[in-house]
């Protein structure tokens, strides 16, 4: 089958760069050599979206090249770098672009899949899409703690811009672009996703599981995709993709707060307090 078996669609900042460095390590598993693939998020891409995503793939396959050199070998990281240069090509996030890429030699009999944790929020008008064009995938969500998962997602902001805010209109600026791109609207979005896919195709995960029963959260993974278990992944309990440490006012704290409480109260009420305090 030239479709995913299955796809993480979220959500941010809740281990999707962990879990697809596990599931990568799985023989009976395969993924795209770029862990975001963003295609049902760009079903309406413009042109210079589309131009744009290109240069992601060259810059990646550029990524992989580098790191050959440096370890004086070509390595399966050249095949790699080729590969996602070949989706840079004039069709790229057409249906046959996304068909294509599970069409990759290594794919066959094997569970493949794509990991995009902007779906979650990102991919709804898409919905009826994914329904119709993935008859048989599943869908696999791990939900973290509200207030910390947007805490995170401003520390990953103000990382990524390199200058800690100073003043409060700083402060203002990253609680805005949090409002403009919240990441994580459970409950608006996973009662659509049930409704489309219901439990037997979509399993919901506690992120909190990742930190404290990385190997069950990868059993149950693997038992639900179809895959074989894999009692060998490496680095299994480090973090990735560690946040910078930015100490954040209580002011921030509280805006935050108040903002994430009607997905607090969702969460707490669509799957009882237990699973709320295991996403942690």
């Amino acid at each position: 089958m030239t479709l995913p078996g299955f796809i993480g669609i979220g959500t941010h900042k809740a281990g999707t760069t962990w879990l697809y460095q596990m599931l990568a390590q799985n023989p009976s598993i395969w993924l795209p050599p770029l862990k975001e693939v963003h295609f049902f998020d760009k079903l309406n891409a413009t042109e210079d979206q589309k131009r744009r995503r290109a240069r992601h793939l060259d810059k990646a396959a550029d990524r992989l090249e580098n790191s050959n050199r440096q370890r004086g070998s070509a390595g399966d990281n050249g095949a790699k770098a080729a590969f996602l240069r070949s989706l840079a090509g004039d069709n790229i996030l057409s249906d046959e672009w996304y068909r294509s890429i599970f069409a990759h030699p290594d794919a066959v009999g094997r569970v493949s899949g794509e990991i995009t944790p902007s779906y979650l929020d990102h991919a709804l008008d898409a919905l009826p899409k994914i329904r119709d064009m993935l008859p048989m995938t599943k869908f696999i969500l791990s939900i973290r703690e509200p207030l910390s998962r947007s805490l995170s997602q401003i520390r990953m902001a103000i990382t990524m811009v390199g200058k800690t805010p100073e003043t409060r209109e700083d402060w203002e600026f990253f609680i805005d672009r949090l409002k403009q791109n919240p990441r994580g609207t459970y409950q608006s979005a996973i009662p659509l996703w049930q409704s489309f896919f219901g439990s037997d195709r979509l399993l919901i995960l506690p992120f909190g599981r990742v930190k404290h029963d990385p190997a069950g959260f990868l059993r149950d993974v693997e038992d639900f995709i179809g895959a074989e278990r894999f009692e060998n992944y490496d680095s299994m309990t480090e973090q990735v993709h560690k946040t910078k440490d930015v100490e954040i006012p209580q002011w921030v704290r509280n805006e935050v707060e108040e903002m994430v409480k009607p997905q607090q109260a969702y969460l707490i009420e669509a799957f009882g307090q237990g699973f709320y305090d295991a996403t942690r």
